[in-house]
C-alpha cells in the first residue's frame, strides 16, 4: 500500500501520529526516538521522513529532530492554537482551527485576517467553532505543502474581506468556508491523530 508521493502509507500514518503526539507535548524527537515511538526500523523511519520533508508534510531542525509534522510545529509563524494546557503553533491558519476541531478541544485558533490583517481569534468549545470567520483552501492536490497550501490557507474576519482579498489577488484558485465547514474537514483529516484512533486517513 502505497502513500504520499509512493511512500508506504502505514509508515507515513504511524510517523504521523508519532510526531504529532509528541508536537502536542512540545517535544522534538530525534530519528532514532521517532521509529521507536512509531514502531518502525530507523532504516524506515529515515527513508519516510525524508520522503515527507521534500513533499512538504514533514520538517526537521539541522540536526534532524522532527520540528514540524500534521500542521503543528515548534517554529515560529502567525498562527497558533491556545488551549488550558498551553499554546501549540500551526504552519497556517486551517490547522489552527481544523487539529481542535478534531480532537474536541475547548481552546483558541489565533492568527491574522488575511484580508485586513487584524488579529483573529476563533474560539471553540469541544471542537465546534463559533464567530463569523471564513477561512480560504487552496488546491490539496499540490507538490508541497508549505508552500502550496499552508501559504494561502488563510481565515478573513468575514466573507466580505475574504471576497476583497479574493478579488484583489484575481480570484486565485481554491475555495471559500466558513468557519464549521473547516471544522468538519479537520475533523476528517485528523481523524487518525486522535488519542484512541486505530489508523485513519493520511492528508496532511
Amino acid at each position: 500500500m502505497t502513500g504520499v508521493g509512493g511512500l508506504d502509507a502505514a509508515a507515513v500514518g504511524a510517523l504521523r501520529r508519532a510526531g504529532f503526539a509528541a508536537l502536542v507535548d512540545g517535544r522534538s524527537l530525534s530519528p532514532a526516538e521517532l521509529a521507536r515511538a512509531a514502531g518502525l526500523t530507523e532504516e524506515t523511519a529515515g527513508a519516510v521522513m525524508a520522503g515527507l520533508v521534500a513533499a512538504g508534510r514533514a520538517t526537521v531542525t539541522a540536526g534532524g529532530r522532527l520540528d514540524g509534522i500534521a500542521g503543528l510545529t515548534l517554529r515560529p509563524t502567525r498562527h497558533a492554537i491556545e488551549r488550558p494546557g498551553g499554546r501549540l503553533r500551526t504552519w497556517c491558519a486551517f490547522d489552527a482551527v481544523a487539529i481542535p476541531a478534531a480532537l474536541g478541544w475547548t481552546a483558541e485558533a489565533v492568527t491574522t485576517c488575511g484580508g485586513c490583517g487584524a488579529g483573529l481569534r476563533v474560539p471553540l468549545e469541544n471542537g465546534v467553532p463559533r464567530g463569523d470567520a471564513w477561512g480560504w483552501l487552496p488546491p490539496s492536490d499540490c507538490a508541497h505543502v508549505l508552500d502550496d497550501f499552508c501559504a494561502a490557507a488563510d481565515l478573513y474576519c468575514d466573507r466580505a474581506h475574504l471576497d476583497a482579498w479574493r478579488s484583489a489577488a484575481a480570484d486565485p484558485p481554491g475555495e471559500p468556508h466558513p468557519v464549521a465547514a473547516l471544522a468538519d474537514l479537520g475533523r476528517e483529516a485528523w481523524a487518525d491523530c486522535r488519542p484512541a484512533a486505530r489508523g485513519g486517513p493520511v492528508t496532511r
